[in-house]
């Protein structure tokens, strides 16, 4: 683009009022940051468990979207429906079932599976104790097609064991903390709380027979494995000793369900007045991360604090219905904590819908202070890419109480290189213009204390007013319409 364009924009947006709609300071009034906050603590509630992508949680909250975006009288995006399934397949574990001689284990106060390998059909075989592992015993015991039981120091540490078990033989390897009576307990209740969430995939998973397979117990459960009191097992440091414990059998089973997962973009959209099909999508990310062994992951920033800002701006949009030069999508995506997947999906599947997308703006955590401002701040991603986005970006602030534009995460690589971490990337890899709305990282994080009453709801009402004022005008007819020399 020529620079002349780039420093006319500003003239040629404004002077395309005369078709368009002027703006005007009374499309932000309702925007308010009692509004925010309201959507911020129903997204944010223990009662949607975090939003995981697929979960009941986050279905509950595109139920919730869906009303307001109807209340709003956005139109559904296909013209048939507000949800669009993302096409991905999920696997969740079934019942655990053990069973030592005639006894049932009791799967999370005996025993705990640590591995992702489903064991379906059962196996049953014998066990055999190897001591804490040591070449010098494991050297001279048979352990071919046995479940190996053994000392260790360190639960979570079970792999580079349970490969060399395996490579001797053993079709499964049982830890137990050789002196932490805790330490089952712990990782108990943390593989608990990763069993109850379900795994989700592009295409339907599949599994290998050959992948290792591990198992922690408690201190009761390997001395009734053995007959033998802790202590006196530990003693046993020889393969000679060892030959003279029983070696009862252990009959395990980790089944698991592989089905369609029941994950959905929710989209609405404004027509605008002319059927050029025109499009603006203004995105948001609704899913989370769901619950860990330490709480609810609730999301508040990450990315309730997004999803508000859309369902605050389809509102304030509402009065604009078939006044505007571009249709504004509505999109509050799924997966985008499993790898962007709604937004991908979105993007990649146009015969989905009839919009020709012309730009998006992405909102993507905006509703904290970081720890190098105090206030009256926004970063901004995508910009530096796209200079027509960024002078629209500087107008739209000039027509409000200006507040700062950061840059400081578009200069970032590798992992930190925020372009690729938040949903606008999908439409950036297909050279459609992206800008992203961001306050900045935070200590809580993807933590369960990224609660909502740490948002502050004042800002946060700032940044949607002018994240209206820079779609408003990314709608605008000359707008994304330029054309390069």
């Amino acid at each position: 683009m020529k620079i002349t364009l780039i420093i006319s924009l500003a003239i040629l947006t404004l002077s395309a009022n005369a078709q368009s709609p002027k703006f005007k300071s009374k499309y932000l009034n309702s925007i308010d940051s009692t509004s925010l906050k309201q959507h911020v603590y129903v997204l944010a509630s223990d009662s949607l468990q975090g939003r995981d992508t697929g979960s009941e949680g986050e279905h509950k909250a595109a139920r919730y979207i869906v009303n307001y975006f109807k209340s709003a009288g956005l139109k559904p995006f296909n013209d048939t429906t507000y949800l669009q399934n993302i096409g991905l397949w999920s696997w969740r574990w079934d019942s655990f079932q053990f069973k030592l001689k005639d006894k049932q284990l009791i799967h999370y106060e005996d025993i705990v599976y640590l591995s992702t390998a489903p064991i379906e059909p059962s196996i049953s075989s014998q066990c055999i104790f190897i001591g804490n592992g040591n070449d010098s015993i494991t050297d001279h015991l048979n352990m071919k097609n046995k479940i190996a039981v053994a000392l260790a120091d360190n639960l979570n540490s079970w792999y580079s064991l349970a490969s060399k078990t395996k490579r001797d033989g053993a079709i499964a390897l049982v830890m137990v903390h050789q002196s932490d009576s805790d330490a089952f307990s712990k990782l108990s209740a943390q593989m608990k709380a990763k069993h109850n969430k379900q795994s989700i995939y592009r295409s339907r998973p599949s599994f290998s027979n050959n992948l290792t397979k591990a198992f922690a117990i408690s201190h009761d459960c390997l001395e009734s494995l053995f007959n033998n009191s802790l202590e006196t097992l530990s003693g046993y440091q020889t393969a000679k000793a060892i030959k003279q414990l029983p070696q009862p059998e252990l009959t395990i089973t980790c089944p698991i369900i592989i089905e369609k997962a029941n994950a959905n973009n929710v989209a609405g959209y404004l027509p605008g007045k002319t059927k050029s099909q025109e499009t603006l999508v203004i995105s948001a990310h609704y899913d989370h991360v769901g619950e860990r062994y330490d709480g609810i992951c609730v999301g508040a920033d990450d990315n309730a604090s997004g999803t508000a800002a859309v369902i605050e701006l389809a509102k304030a949009f509402a009065p604009l219905k078939g006044k505007l030069d571009k249709n504004i999508v509505f999109l509050a995506t799924s997966g985008e904590e499993k790898g962007l997947l709604g937004a991908f999906y979105f993007a990649d599947h146009p015969q989905e819908h009839v919009f020709n997308i012309k730009a998006n703006i992405n909102v993507d955590m905006i509703g904290r202070i970081d720890s190098t401002h105090k206030s009256n701040y926004i970063y901004t991603i995508g910009n530096n890419h796209y200079p027509e986005f960024d002078s629209l970006l500087h107008v739209a602030n000039n027509l409000l109480t200006p507040i700062t534009i950061q840059y400081d995460y578009n200069k970032t690589q590798g992992f930190g290189n925020f372009l690729r971490l938040s949903d606008h990337y999908a439409f950036h890899r297909i050279n459609i213009p992206v800008l992203g709305f961001f306050s900045g990282l935070h200590p809580d994080y993807h933590k369960p204390s990224d609660t909502p009453d740490k948002i502050n709801y004042r800002e946060m009402e700032q940044r949607v007013r002018l994240i209206f004022t820079t779609a408003f005008l990314a709608t605008q007819k000359t707008a994304f319409n330029t054309q390069d020399d």
